[in-house]
C-alpha cells in the first residue's frame, strides 16, 4: 500500500487534471470520507466533501475539495450543500457506535439520513448514487459463509448499528423506483490511515497494556484505500441496483490481536469467553462469533483487492506514529 511518505507526491500527479466528473462526498471528515477524498483527487475528481459544522477538518483539510456544510438529518441543509447535476453522489456518512444508549441518534443518522439523502440526490440530478453500507447489513452470522445472495438476520440481534446499516441500504435501494441510480458497497471491517475512531483505539489500547482479552471470534478484514477506490470503481462499473461485499482477510480476533503487538509492542490479548471490562456487552458480542464473507463479486467486477492483514495494520500503524498517536518503538 501507500506509504506516508509518498503520499503527497502521488497526489500531486493528479491536482492539475481536468475533468468533467464531479464528486459530492457526505461523511467527507470520516475515515472512509477522508480516504475517498483522497482517492478521489488522485483520480481527477472534482470533489465536493461536505461536513457537519461542529466536524474536525485536520484530516479532511489536507486535501483538495471544496468544503461544504451539511447535516444529512437536515433536509433543507442537504439542498443548499448538494449542486446540482454531479456526477456522483457517494454517501459515506454514518453513525457507527456500539452504545445502545445512543440508538435514538443512530436511527436519525441512518435511517432518516439516507432518505434525506436519496430524495435530494434525485431532486438536484444526480447521475449515480453509491451508498456505504456494511456487512453488518447480514446480521451476525456464525461459521456461515455469506455473499450478497444471503438471508440477514439483523432483526434477531441486540446490536442496534447492524439494524441500523440494513434499514439505510433499503432507503438507499428505494431510490431505483424514483429513478435514481443507486449501488451500494458493502465493506467488512475497514483498517488503515485516518482510523482514530475503531482500530485506532484497539491499538493504543494493546501498545498501553490495557486489553487483556479479546472475544474468540473472528471477522473479515479490508484496507481502507481499496474500499475508497472500490467506491470509485462502483461509480465506474457496478451495476444499478446491485450490492458489493468488500472483504479479503479472515483473521481471528486473537491473530489481530497477536498482530498489533507484534507491531507496535504491548501484550496481545488472549480469546476468552469472559468480556474484558473495557469493551462493550455489543462489541464483546460480536467478537464472539466468526465472520466469512465472499467477496469474489466486487474482485470480478469491481477490480476490488484483498490485503493481508498484516499490511493493512502495519499502514494504520505507521500512520499513527507519524501523527503522534503511538510512540515511535
Amino acid at each position: 500500500m501507500t506509504n506516508i511518505s509518498s503520499r503527497c507526491a502521488l497526489r500531486s500527479q493528479t491536482e492539475n487534471n481536468v475533468t468533467a466528473k464531479t464528486a459530492f462526498v457526505t461523511g467527507a471528515s470520516g475515515f472512509i470520507g477522508v480516504n475517498l477524498v483522497d482517492q478521489l483527487g488522485r483520480a481527477g475528481w472534482r470533489v465536493v466533501a461536505m461536513h457537519r459544522a461542529s466536524s474536525n477538518l485536520a484530516y479532511l483539510s489536507r486535501f483538495p475539495a471544496e468544503r461544504v456544510i451539511g447535516d444529512i438529518t437536515d433536509a433543507d441543509s442537504l439542498d443548499a450543500a448538494l449542486p446540482e447535476g454531479v456526477d456522483a453522489v457517494f454517501h459515506v456518512a454514518g453513525n457507527v457506535s456500539f452504545d445502545s444508549s445512543s440508538d435514538a441518534a443512530q436511527n436519525d443518522d441512518n435511517i432518516n439520513g439516507t432518505r434525506n439523502m436519496v430524495a435530494t440526490a434525485r431532486n438536484k440530478n444526480a447521475r449515480r448514487f453509491i451508498h456505504t453500507s456494511s456487512g453488518a447489513s447480514w446480521g451476525l452470522q456464525d461459521n456461515i459463509a455469506i455473499n450478497e445472495e444471503s438471508s440477514t438476520n439483523v432483526d434477531d440481534i441486540p446490536i442496534n448499528y447492524f439494524r441500523t446499516k440494513k434499514r439505510a441500504e433499503e432507503e438507499a435501494l428505494k431510490g431505483l423506483a424514483l429513478g435514481l441510480d443507486v449501488v451500494v458497497v458493502n465493506p467488512a471491517n475497514v483498517v488503515g490511515p485516518f482510523d482514530g475512531v475503531i482500530w485506532g483505539p484497539f491499538i493504543q489500547a494493546i501498545a498501553a497494556g490495557k486489553l487483556d482479552k479479546v472475544g474468540t471470534g473472528g471477522a473479515e478484514f479490508c484496507h481502507v484505500e481499496e474500499v475508497a477506490r472500490a467506491h470509485i470503481a462502483a461509480f465506474e462499473n457496478g451495476r444499478r441496483g446491485e450490492k458489493y461485499l468488500l472483504a479479503g482477510a479472515q483473521a481471528s480476533f486473537a491473530e489481530v490481536g497477536r498482530t498489533v503487538a507484534e507491531l507496535v509492542g504491548g501484550t496481545a490479548p488472549i480469546a476468552s469467553s469472559q468480556r474484558d471490562p473495557g469493551m462493550s456487552p455489543e462489541m464483546f458480542n460480536l467478537m464472539s462469533l466468526n465472520q466469512i464473507i465472499d467477496c469474489s463479486k466486487a474482485v470480478r467486477e469491481l477490480g476490488f483487492k484483498a490485503v493481508a492483514l498484516r499490511d493493512m495494520y502495519a499502514d494504520l500503524c505507521d500512520w499513527m506514529r507519524a501523527e503522534g498517536l503511538l510512540d515511535s518503538a
